[in-house]
């Protein structure tokens, strides 16, 4: 497990208490540590949690944070600055920023907030986080540290942040515990992450009072769970003194009533049905489209039946939900799934297409189209439909990894070969990249403008590997 993994390599670097000092925060100007550097401690960890259990993979959890996300950072103080937005496998309340503009968001988080504001209200603290530089001050703060011992660091700060009690029980040295001081914010750093993050989710149009009411939902459950409180307590502590902070801060912010997108009420649904066993999802859908039967709840249905393996139910109650919220690209895709996993690939890609026609820049469609276009042995097809799309998202790893699978089926292996090590190469797995370009170079059968890219790309790979922290 990433966590256990990271807890050791924090343990075996050992690094001295006297080199852990926070620096001053008083010092507002950019800290020793550059954007690069943090961004490449960034990448490494991201590609330790890539291939972890705690990932999660799912195009439209990642394209709602992501759109979420970037309507925050757009009203935040570096409107400029790249940040990545990801969803976690945990049901705990958490969230954290890392190095580089990384954010994690936990699916208990998701699952808990009562509406959009209360999630992007947190979004908008840790982006705050990251805006003022908390992050890259708390790595900096061993200055003395090669590349790999601050990665091991920052892992180590991940670690706690997703699992405080875990980590607490497995440091047991000295050394170890200063490592453990530095693991969570300060009151300063939590204090200035509210302010400008109340800032922030105002400019962006959302309500600045679902911060404060989630957090104050927070500070509750903590006082009546004691020793058992949610995990955003434990790694963002919440006082007296913050809470009556954000409300004072409130009372001088216009009272702003925000209404959820549809795309929220679904995607929490998706996250609920997703949820424990599955059986026990389709039970607890089943009652709460009873007592609400709202789009949502009925999505949530069809999606706890489809993860149980009754399709037929799971049509009917998407059918419900289409009746109620009709043009959401959720539900779209959702249709185009319960055909290809009927075996009706000719019609999922059919439905993804008409579709696409007013959901063009909706990712999760576009991947599904192309899925059922390989699925209906159409490689050439979705070949031509990729191509397309890369001219659009031109990092976009997913469409390398289709990519790979068309040419492989079309039997262009020296191309399946390069797709695969692109897709590599984006999920910061660059010796796995060289390796998919080797064999490229072994089978040598493809044109000479394709074998002259796969000869630059080895170099350029390479020369990137020599400045990567060893893999």
């Amino acid at each position: 497990m990433l966590k256990r993994r990271s807890i050791v390599l924090a343990l075996l670097i050992a690094l001295p208490a006297h080199a852990l000092e926070l620096p001053d925060l008083g010092e507002v100007s950019r800290v020793a540590l550059s954007e690069a550097h943090e961004a490449r401690i960034g990448r490494e960890i991201m590609r330790q949690i890539r291939g972890s259990a705690d990932s999660l993979d799912d195009p439209v959890l990642i394209e709602y944070l992501n759109t979420l996300g970037e309507r925050l950072a757009a009203a935040s103080p570096e409107p400029a600055r790249r940040f990545e937005f990801f969803p976690v496998r945990d049901a705990s309340i958490n969230a954290f920023a890392l190095p580089g503009g990384y954010v994690g968001v936990h699916t208990g988080l998701i699952s808990a907030a009562r509406n959009e504001s209360e999630l992007a209200g947190v979004l908008a603290h840790e982006i705050a986080h990251v805006t003022q530089s908390h992050i890259a001050r708390i790595v900096d703060a061993q200055k003395n540290a090669g590349l790999v011992s601050l990665v091991a660091l920052a892992v180590a700060i991940l670690a706690a942040r997703s699992n405080p009690d875990a980590t607490q029980a497995a440091i047991v040295t000295a050394q170890a515990m200063s490592i453990q001081t530095q693991l969570d914010f300060t009151r300063e750093h939590e204090r200035e992450a509210d302010r400008v993050g109340l800032q922030t989710l105002a400019d962006a149009g959302f309500s600045p009072q679902g911060m404060g009411t989630f957090f104050e939902r927070l500070q509750a459950q903590g006082r009546f769970y004691e020793n058992n409180a949610p995990a955003y307590l434990r790694t963002h502590p919440l006082t007296f003194e913050r809470i009556a902070d954000i409300q004072n801060r409130l009372g001088s912010i216009p009272y702003r009533q925000f209404s959820d997108s549809q795309e929220f009420t679904l995607v929490r649904a998706r996250v609920q049905a997703a949820a424990g066993e599955a059986r026990d999802a389709v039970r607890e859908f089943e009652a709460k489209v009873q007592e609400q039967p709202a789009a949502a709840t009925w999505y949530g249905l069809s999606q706890a039946y489809f993860r149980a393996g009754d399709l037929a139910p799971a049509a009917r109650a998407l059918e419900h939900a289409s009746k109620l919220e009709s043009g959401s690209p959720l539900l779209d895709l959702a249709r185009a799934e319960l055909a290809l996993a009927r075996g009706q690939a000719v019609e999922s890609a059919r439905l993804s297409a008409a579709a696409l026609v007013n959901n063009s820049a909706y990712r999760p469609l576009a991947y599904q189209h192309a899925q059922a276009l390989l699925a209906a042995k159409q490689p050439r097809e979705a070949l031509d439909f990729l191509n397309e799309r890369q001219r659009i998202w031109s990092s976009d790893a997913a469409l390398f990894a289709l990519k790979a699978q068309a040419h492989q089926a079309l039997g262009q292996r020296a191309e399946s070969y390069l797709a695969q090590a692109e897709f590599y190469a984006l999920t910061d797995r660059i010796g796995a990249a060289i390796e998919q370009l080797l064999m490229a170079q072994r089978h040598g059968k493809s044109d000479f403008f394709t074998l002259s890219i796969i000869d630059a790309r080895v170099r350029e790979l390479r020369e990137r590997q020599q400045k990567e922290p060893s893999r």
